[in-house]
Parts: C-alpha cells; structure tokens; sequence
C-alpha cells in the first residue's frame, strides 16, 4: 500500500527496515566472516576440520540461550532497545576474535558472540509485525533479511581482500567497528510503535493503527500462561523444521570457502565466487516474496522453496563431476532456493500466533533452528574427516531439507 510521504526520514519502508537492514548486514558479517578465514585459522592455530567445525557450531550454542527472553522481553517492554544492548556487546564480542591464540579460546570467543547475537533476529522480526499489516509483511521481512545474502556478497570479497594484505586478525578488526557506530543511528531513528512516532505522516499513522487492530481482532488468542505458546503444535513443527532446514544451511554457508579453496583459488578469487550464491539468494527472495504477498499464501511457497533447495544439493554430487562449475551452479541454486524461504516463513508465526506471544513463539522457532546451526557446521567437518571430501555432508543437507518441508505440512493456514 502507497505511502502517504515520500520524504525517506518520514517513510516507514526506509527508516524501520532500511536501518534494521544495515543492522542486520553487520550481525551477519560478524557472525559469518570467519568462514573466510577458516583456512588461515587451520593453519596459524593448527585445527583440525572438526575442530574448526565444533567451534563455529559453538555460536549457536549460546545464539539459542537469549531466543525466549529476547522475544518476551521485545514484545512486553521493547524490541529497539533489547536490540540496542545487543548490538553493542556482540560488536565488542567480534572485534575480540581477532586475539584468540588456541582452540578453546576460539570456542569461547564463538559461544559468547553467538549469546549476545541471539534475540536479534527474534526482536526485530516482533518489530516489524508492530509497523507492517498482514498484505505487506512477507515483503517487510523479505525486506529486512535481504540482509543476509547481501552481507556475504558484501563481506566475502571484503574479507577476501583485507586477509590477502593484512591477515585474519585485522579482518575481525575493521569488521566489527560498524556496529558500534551503527547502535548511535539505531538510538535515533527506530521508535517501537507508529502511535509513537512523530515523524510518522499523520494520515498515514491512522490508517496503520487501525489497520493493525483490525487484524490483532482477527487472531485466535492463545490460552492460559504466555509459557504455553511453547507447545503450541504450530510453533513445535515450524521449530523442527527450522531446526532441519538451518542444519544444512549453515554447514554450507562455513564451509563453501573452503570447498571452493580447495580447489586451487586464491583466497581473493574464493570471495568473490562465494558472493554469487547470496546475491542470486537476493533476487530469490524478492521474487518469491513479491508472489506470497500478492496471492496472501505463505506455506506452500515455505515448503517449495526448501524442497528445491534440497534437491539440489543432492544433484551436487551428481555435477560436481564437472568441476568447480558444476558444484557452483547446484550450491548457487541450492541457496538461493532456501534463501527465498525466508519471507513466506517469518510471516507466518506472526499471522497463526497473538501479537503478546508471537515472540515467545519465534523465539522458540528461532532458537531450534540455530540449534540446527550447531550440528550443520560439525557435521560438515567430521564429514570431510571421516570421507575426505563434502559429499556425505551435502548428501545429508539435501535429505534434510526435504524432510523438514514435509514437516509443516499440516499447519493450516488461510489465505487473508
């Protein structure tokens, strides 16, 4: 729906998601960056694969612990500054890896900057549901996590250049420092809810509140404790399903540089290969956010879109004869397909859940997921130990993908 301003300061598209974006480009960066320096990290500190993959998968250890309390927290006092505290820890967190010296101080250095990570993608997508209706809320969270394909193909260039003339601890240094500078502009320009907002056009603030009040009138209340949205059937197979889905994907995100590494590249040329399956993930999730806001449909495009993205890590094994180019063309589909899940997906927790709990609810979702963060990234490694290469690893990434779509299935979910 049009906006009544054009002004970019008074538009909501541009000031809530256009900051949440460059927030959530530099909380992917600095959890994402060290897959670019796995192979320096192998070598100076002396890893092993799973090693390196146990450590990673460390982060998701601690992203899980904030999922709840973020949530709850950002829905019954404030999203803005939850996300605040957070972003500045975690910046500290990042900026500190670049004087880690041996393995355990890597695991600890992870755990503690996945800690202070968790919550944010929790926090922002309950904002988001507080300044966006339901017929625009696929695009605004397609929007906002345009963020993560963009920070790789951003970073992974980036970080390719400043490891080849400075080494991996200056890249942990000059990569953190955005987000401490980035916390001043979050202060100034997000406001937790548009009655608020006194930048807001008026018109338009009237027609957004009564639009949001309509649609919280509409959706079933959940009985009893807040606590009890925890297992609701809704939340528990959209958790299982992330849980599968973020298994593969993060096992492929660490450790696409060093596949593509292994191959004889320069470190410089592995970054900007490594850009090409997120920016082709960019356009993937525009386009398939564009058609579930349009027909107002969100699981079937979810569960296709994750399909896909599993078949073809499966015909991975199949091209990878061919080269680095048949391994390239089926890992760039691969992602893009999941990536263009994310829009259909986090709409829908917010559109079956209360606004009171849908954060606890994806809290929860979010939390599972990245637990399948933990076992992606190690599995991976062992993988490549026990086989020495990655086709046991993307065999069982695309197997798990497909299963997790068939999981949510049998939510059922109108079409607004």
């Amino acid at each position: 729906m049009a906006e009544t301003s054009f002004a970019p300061h008074r538009n909501r598209w541009v000031r809530i998601l256009g900051v949440a974006f460059v927030m959530y480009v530099i909380s992917v960066v600095d959890r994402t960056n060290i897959a670019m320096a796995i192979p320096a990290l192998r070598s100076e500190l002396g890893l092993s694969a799973s090693s390196i993959g146990f450590a990673t998968g460390m982060f998701f250890w601690g992203y899980i612990i904030l999922q709840i309390p973020a949530g709850r927290l950002a829905a019954v006092w404030s999203a803005k500054w939850v996300i605040v505290i957070l972003l500045v820890v975690w910046s500290l967190v990042s900026l500190s890896t670049a004087f880690v010296h041996t393995e355990n101080e890597l695991i600890a250095n992870r755990f503690v900057l996945g800690l202070f990570e968790g919550g944010v993608l929790t926090c922002t997508i309950v904002l988001i549901r507080k300044w966006f209706t339901r017929p625009e809320r696929a695009r605004a969270n397609t929007v906002f996590l345009l963020s993560i394909p963009i920070a790789q193909v951003v970073a992974n260039p980036i970080s390719g250049l400043v490891l080849q003339r400075f080494g991996w601890q200056m890249m942990f240094v000059i990569e953190a420092l955005p987000g401490l500078v980035w916390a001043l502009v979050w202060i100034w320009a997000i406001t937790e809810e548009p009655k608020d907002a006194g930048w807001l056009d008026a018109q338009e603030k009237t027609r957004l509140l009564a639009a949001l009040k309509a649609e919280e009138g509409q959706t079933a209340p959940v009985r009893g404790h807040w606590i009890a949205t925890l297992w609701h059937p809704y939340v528990l197979l959209l958790a299982l399903y992330n849980f599968a889905a973020l298994m593969a994907e993060w096992g492929v995100t660490f450790w696409l540089p060093t596949v593509l590494k292994e191959t004889g590249l320069s470190i410089e040329m592995v970054g900007f290969l490594a850009a090409i399956p997120p920016a082709a993930g960019a356009v993937m999730m525009i386009l398939v956010a564009m058609n579930s806001d349009r027909v107002q449909e969100r699981k079937w495009h979810m569960i296709l879109a994750t399909a896909f993205s599993g078949v073809f890590l499966l015909l991975a094994q199949l091209l990878g004869q061919f080269g680095t180019l048949g391994i390239m063309i089926c890992l760039t589909v691969a992602v893009a397909s999941f990536l263009g899940r994310f829009g259909p997906f986090w709409a829908l927790p917010t559109e079956v859940l209360p606004p009171a709990v849908a954060g606890v609810g994806i809290g929860l979702i979010n939390g599972a997921g990245n637990l399948g963060g933990t076992v992606g990234p190690w599995f991976f490694g062992v993988a490549k130990e026990w086989t020495g290469s990655f086709t046991l690893a993307l065999t069982v990434g695309g197997i798990s993908l497909i299963l997790g779509s068939l999981l949510v299935v049998p939510i059922r979910h109108r079409r607004s």
